[in-house]
C-alpha cells in the first residue's frame, strides 16, 4: 500500500487546450501555455470558471503548475495541496498523443531545522 493518493487527471482538450480535474474541480491550461511551460519553462496558471452565479464566460485564476526543480516533473498547486506528474506524461497529454493521465498528491513534507541554514529558522551550530 502506498502513502500517495491519486490527486485527479490530466486529459487533453479541443483546440489545445489541457483540462486538468483536482478531485472535482474542473481547471483549464490556455492552448498557448503547454508550450511555454514545456520549451521555456514558465509557470503557467490554471483557469477555472466562476461560480454559477456570476456571468458564464468569466474564468479566474485558480492555481499555478510549475516545473520541479529537476525539471522532470510538474507540479500542480491546488490550494494547499500539491500534486505532481512526470513531465513526460504531461507532455503526451498536452500534445494529444494520449487522451488522459492522472497524477498524485504529493504530503506535505516539512522540513527538519538541524539541515536548514540559520537563516531560514534552522538550528545555529
Amino acid at each position: 500500500m502506498t502513502a500517495f493518493a491519486s490527486g485527479g487527471q490530466v486529459m487533453c482538450g479541443a483546440g489545445g487546450g489541457v483540462h486538468v480535474r483536482v478531485w472535482v474541480e474542473l481547471h483549464t491550461i490556455c492552448p498557448e501555455d503547454p508550450g511555454r511551460f514545456l520549451f521555456v519553462g514558465e509557470r503557467v496558471s490554471l483557469f477555472t470558471r466562476g461560480p454559477e452565479n456570476v456571468l458564464k464566460d468569466t474564468v479566474q485564476v485558480s492555481s499555478p503548475v510549475s516545473p520541479s526543480p529537476s525539471g522532470r516533473a510538474v507540479i500542480i498547486t491546488s490550494g494547499n495541496q500539491r500534486s505532481m506528474l512526470p513531465c513526460d506524461r504531461f507532455l503526451a497529454v498536452a500534445l494529444g498523443e494520449e487522451i488522459f493521465c492522472i497524477f498524485v498528491e504529493v504530503p506535505a513534507d516539512s522540513p527538519e531545522s538541524g539541515i536548514l541554514p540559520a537563516s531560514q529558522g534552522g538550528i545555529t551550530p
